[in-house]
């Protein structure tokens, strides 16, 4: 806590900076799968864009499952 003009203000739980940091690495993994994704399909590269994609469709359903997870606990 910081004092501040005979006042204290509490400071930011770090939790949510965490979160924060989390879900846009989390998001950029995804971004990053799709890119690797259309790079792969542009050089008729067949099983690294597959595997790109099936990543992606792992990040997203393992997404969609912890948001869903989160709001119901």
């Amino acid at each position: 806590m910081i004092e501040h003009a005979g006042q204290v203000v509490a400071m930011a739980d770090s939790s949510a900076a965490a979160l924060t940091l989390g879900i846009s690495l989390y998001a950029a993994a995804i971004l990053v799968g799709i890119g690797v994704c259309i790079n792969a399909v542009t050089r008729h590269q067949r099983t690294r864009a597959i595997t790109a994609a099936v990543v992606v469709g792992v990040l997203v359903i393992v997404g969609v499952v912890v948001a869903v997870a989160s709001s119901v606990a």
